[in-house]
């Protein structure tokens, strides 16, 4: 009796200690399993932060990039890693027809190889984004229609912002362009030098707009611009009166806004100009004798904006130093000067032995752009 009992309770205790087996299995199972949940929702987590980085960083590098190229598509599907993951980012870009200042940029970052991997994550934002309107600002000669250049005329680029010009320096981004597509409608003759780009309207030939002969060259490339240049015009000034300079006479400008009904300095007359001045000119602008003299020969110093169809010739043997934005007027450049700066106009000749200097500080003068960057909007895209 006393070992039936002894064996019926070691039954009981190998019961209870399965029993204990069991439950102690089911709670490890559980254990584990929601430490494999957890597990699977960090790394969710880490790699939709991981994907939002990339998307972010995607959209900074197309702003940056538009900035300087308004062409820019976007950035190409490109692979990164963190280390523990890998993803990949990339954006489109799409011009308002509306705005051509206007840009929407789509930016994608996503982890994982496919979305049905594991951990497969993906952020999208929308961002809308304004650059300044262009007025000219990146060539040395721009035209809305055609361009003219004959004689010995030779375009390069400097930074006045690193010291005067010197030919041993000078770079080739002495660019012209055009909003045109019109066969002929850039003609260069003798012995031209573009130590830069030639660049046509959107969707035109460069090979039939631009005609050259004798020994004329382009030193870089020639091509068709994305999309047309937008020149904002001059409004008129109130109050004008006329400036002439003629004789012997000098003329001095303080720094500051002005406001003319036309120019002309001829004979030997002179006009100089202090500090950093504006001219606006609601009439034609004839400059020649012994010039204008700017402050600094700094060509961000002096801007003559002209308002209207006008007559706009710079002509003599005197060096020029400024920016000329006359986008309805045309523009006569002749004589055997140096011009430091930027000249843009309706149309554009220039005939002579003079050499045009252009003057990258001024992609960045605010007298060569009407509004700043500027981000609109910014939307994540949620799915």
């Amino acid at each position: 009796m006393t070992r039936f009992k002894a064996k019926n309770q070691k039954g009981v205790a190998l019961v209870a200690t399965l029993g204990l087996i069991s439950m102690m299995s089911i709670l490890s199972v559980s254990l584990m399993a929601g430490s494999l949940v957890e597990i699977q929702s960090a790394e969710r987590f880490e790699n939709r932060m991981f994907a939002f980085h990339l998307a972010e960083g995607a959209l900074d590098q197309t702003i940056s990039t538009l900035r300087t190229n308004r062409a820019y598509a976007g950035v190409p599907s490109t692979g990164a890693t963190n280390g523990s993951a890998t993803g990949t980012y990339r954006t489109t870009v799409t011009q308002s027809q509306s705005n051509p200042n206007l840009y929407t940029i789509a930016a994608l970052g996503t982890v994982g190889a496919t979305a049905a991997s594991a951990g497969y994550q993906e952020r999208n934002i929308t961002a809308l984004y304004e650059l300044p309107a262009q007025t000219g600002g990146g060539t040395g000669l721009f035209s809305n229609t055609s361009i003219q250049l004959s004689g010995n005329v030779e375009t390069d680029a400097y930074d006045s912002r690193n010291g005067a010009y010197a030919p041993a320096t000078a770079s080739s981004e002495g660019h012209i362009a055009t909003n045109t597509i019109r066969a002929g409608f850039v003609m260069m003759s003798g012995n031209v030098n573009i130590k830069g780009n030639a660049t046509v309207g959107p969707n035109g030939n460069p090979l039939s707009v631009i005609t050259m002969s004798g020994y004329s060259k382009v030193w870089g490339t020639k091509s068709a611009a994305a999309s047309l240049r937008t020149l904002t015009p001059v409004a008129a000034c109130n109050n004008p009166t006329a400036l002439s300079v003629a004789g012997n006479d000098t003329v001095s400008l303080a720094a500051g806004t002005h406001c003319f009904s036309s120019i002309s300095v001829t004979g030997n007359g002179r006009l100089n100009v202090s500090g950093t001045a504006t001219l606006t000119v609601n009439g034609n602008v004839n400059i020649a004798g012994n010039g204008v003299g700017t402050s600094g020969n700094l060509p961000p110093n002096l801007t003559i904006n002209v308002s209207g169809s006008r007559s706009v010739a710079i002509t003599g043997n005197g060096n020029f130093y400024g920016k000329v934005y006359a986008p309805q007027s045309s523009v006569n450049i002749n004589g055997n000067g140096e011009f430091f700066g930027s000249f843009t106009g309706n149309s554009v000749a220039m005939s002579g032995n003079g050499k045009i200097h252009y003057d990258k500080a001024l992609d960045s003068d605010p007298g060569s752009q009407v509004t700043g960057n500027d981000m609109k909007s910014w939307t994540e895209v949620w799915y």
